[in-house]
């Protein structure tokens, strides 16, 4: 699986600059690469905060299965991709009045983050986006089987009527042509391993109302005290309800007071907007390199 690289932008006032740069820019801009920032949680340090200017949720409890909310649209130049080949999918994202949106509130450490879902949930990528001048999105998609699969947005529009920007949650259906087996979603555990690490999440999730979630990391035994930051935060999770696909992003918070070794949880608070069976993955870097862990979570 791919392990596209992103970083944390990390103040208000860097995130001022990115965006004028970006107006002013004549050429393409990296969404991924922009006024990264990069840090890493030391051992011994209590709670992490994210850094980020607030960001209010056009729509709170949206599925994200729309292509268009509150009059933003996302248009993908293809609903299909051959099997077996990479090939670039452009993309652009209208403004209420039809006008192509070029200009981004900085969001997560860049201007809009993709993620590439096999409708079936076997297959999770966060892929990176770059944005030319005109508001035309690529982003690279890597060879993929036959099969379903939905391509999922989410940015922040700079303005809003209430003052404050707003974050948007858009998808659009892909297919990739062939005979294709549907693979069933794991059954719900607490525990999920990725690359020699094994992650134990903690949390009592409920439809329709916030959860705090915990994920402890350890390694051959022991505890991770250490994470490079990941976005705007230690950890990044995303969830997809099993059956429609449906989108629930969560919100790192940090890390939970660890003690003297400095190893306590990754935390994040996450909406689920259906109940049933929902596949989290779990997104988390150190010393450079980046995993991907996935649970499934039965929410009641």
């Amino acid at each position: 699986m791919p392990a596209p690289v992103f970083r944390t932008l990390a103040a208000a006032a860097a995130a001022a600059v990115l965006a004028a740069t970006l107006a002013a820019c004549g050429h393409s801009s990296n969404a991924g690469g922009m006024g990264d920032m990069k840090g890493m949680d030391m051992p011994g340090m209590d709670e992490q905060q994210p850094s980020a200017p607030a960001i209010a949720a056009a729509a709170a409890s949206d599925n994200g299965l729309h292509g268009t909310v509150g009059g933003y649209s996302y248009a993908a130049d293809s609903s299909t991709l051959v099997a077996g080949s990479a090939a670039p999918f452009t993309f652009h994202i209208t403004a209420p009045g039809g006008k192509t949106v070029t200009r981004f509130q900085p969001y997560e450490g860049q201007l809009l983050v993709f993620y590439l879902v096999r409708t079936d949930l076997a297959d999770f990528q966060r892929l990176t986006a770059s944005m030319r001048a005109d508001g035309t999105w690529t982003v690279p998609m890597p060879a993929l089987a036959a099969g379903s699969y939905r391509t999922y947005i989410t940015f922040a529009a700079p303005d809003s009527s209430a003052g404050t920007p707003l974050s948007y949650s858009l998808s659009q259906p892909l297919t990739v042509p062939g005979a294709a087996a549907v693979v069933p979603v794991p059954a719900a555990a607490a525990t999920a391993t990725a690359d020699g690490y094994t992650l134990r999440l903690t949390g009592s999730p409920h439809r329709g109302a916030e959860t705090d979630l915990g994920v402890a990391v350890t390694k051959n035994g022991q505890p991770v005290q250490q994470f490079d930051r990941l976005l705007d935060g230690y950890a990044h999770l995303t969830a997809f309800h099993s059956g429609d696909a449906a989108f629930a992003r969560a919100l790192s918070t940090g890390r939970s007071a660890g003690g003297s070794s400095g190893a306590g949880a990754l935390t994040a608070t996450i909406l689920f907007p259906e109940t049933g069976a929902w596949r989290l993955f779990v997104e988390f870097e150190t010393s450079g390199a980046e995993h991907v862990a996935a649970f499934t979570v039965q929410v009641p």
